[in-house]
């Protein structure tokens, strides 16, 4: 008696859907899937950076250039500036990035495009314990990492949605990503902005697998859905959108309105002399940076913007690299890099996960900017002593 043969097995079997078939093999493929995953992070990638930047120029650049003239010299006048220039700072999170990203993902979220996405780069996700999911929140990242904050915590449950919560903040958004692009790749070059980018990356994964190893509550078997493609309505992408986004308005605009007025306040009083005499052992001795410094890099936790151009105003001209050797400037860059991004960040975590958790992760970045960037300076140093 012959055995009957086996039934013949599918090479790639693709979770049921009713989708388009030449999509998913695009889309769901081991190998093709990453190539399809590639172009929309591509397609991000230029809304971050160059529709954003459009939008940008024409909201929050004039908003700034039409406020430039005003210079007052009274307390009062200078509160008001302050207030004035928190009103800008929120619309310029707001209106280039916030929008127009969010409401992308959320329209390719809606289409079915991120849950595929998502189910393909699963198993990369797992190897720093979490969900391919994490990848529309990593993604809202590099726009501003307010929102991605709220992706992360909504997409998750546990210790994974810390995790990738604090993970979020690491990565570079588009206002650190201005500051690395404006110096890093006027003076350091395409593989000094390439090195600096790579070394976020890596952090972020030795950092997500040390704090997985602790507690992994992420099953490795999870099932993705796959919904089935569809046209995105545009009132249900608004309203979604809207929803991801009203919080930074009642909660980073205190937040960037008192920072703009305290900061004010120290400058037109003296005052940041001397925080940078007492930052001096941190910015001059650790970081061998000018100790004038100091100011521009703490306060730059209200913006990262704000800390290019209060870096351009305490060295008294737009052309560091009179000032700053390739080293101070890598150095710089590292620190900005990795430093905790903004207030309203802590804000957004702060409301996701509770304050301690906002605290511990200021702190974990600090002390993570403070290392990477103390021992890259070393170690760039030994590799010039050594070269010549």
């Amino acid at each position: 008696m012959s055995l009957p043969s086996p039934r013949p097995q599918p090479i790639h079997v693709y979770p049921r859907a009713a989708g388009h078939p030449a999509l998913d093999r695009l889309f769901l493929h081991p190998r093709w899937g990453v190539a399809g995953s590639l172009l929309v992070f591509g397609g991000v990638l230029f809304v971050v950076f160059q529709v954003s930047a459009w939008l940008d120029a024409m909201t929050t650049a004039r908003l700034a250039q039409a406020l430039s003239a005003w210079q007052p010299t009274t307390t009062g006048g200078v509160m008001g500036r302050a207030v004035a220039d928190g009103l800008v700072g929120l619309v310029g999170i707001v209106v280039p990035y916030m929008i127009p990203l969010v409401g992308l993902l959320v329209a390719l979220e809606q289409c079915g495009i991120m849950p595929r996405i998502a189910r393909v780069i699963d198993r990369a996700f797992h190897r720093v314990g979490l969900h391919g999911a994490m990848s529309v929140a990593f993604l809202t990242g590099l726009g501003c990492n307010v929102p991605a904050i709220a992706s992360a915590a909504a997409m998750s449950g546990g210790r994974a949605r810390i995790v990738a919560s604090l993970l979020v903040t690491f990565v570079p958004c588009s206002a650190r990503s201005a500051i690395i692009l404006a110096l890093g790749g006027k003076y350091l070059g395409a593989w000094g902005v390439l090195a600096i980018f790579a070394s976020a990356g890596a952090v972020i994964a030795i950092l997500g697998r040390a704090l997985s190893h602790r507690g992994r509550d992420v099953d490795a078997s999870a099932f993705h859905p796959i919904p089935p493609y569809r046209l995105p309505r545009l009132s249900a992408v608004l309203a979604e959108t809207w929803r991801r986004s009203h919080d930074v308005i009642t909660i980073v605009l205190p937040l960037l309105v008192c920072g703009s007025v305290v900061l004010a306040l120290l400058t037109h009083l003296g005052a940041d002399r001397v925080l940078n005499a007492l930052l001096s052992p941190l910015s001059a001795g650790w970081l061998g940076l000018p100790a004038v410094l100091g100011v521009p890099l703490l306060f730059g936790v209200l913006r990262k913007e704000l800390s290019l151009l209060m870096i351009f105003q305490a060295l008294g001209t737009q052309e560091v690299e009179t000032i700053l050797d390739p080293v101070q400037l890598m150095t710089l860059l590292l620190f900005v890099t990795f430093y905790f991004p903004c207030v309203s960040t802590f804000a957004a975590m702060a409301r996701a996960l509770g304050t301690r958790h906002a605290l511990r992760s200021a702190g974990i970045s600090l002390a993570a900017a403070m290392a990477i960037a103390g021992v890259a300076r070393a170690a760039m140093h030994a590799a010039i002593a050594i070269a010549a």
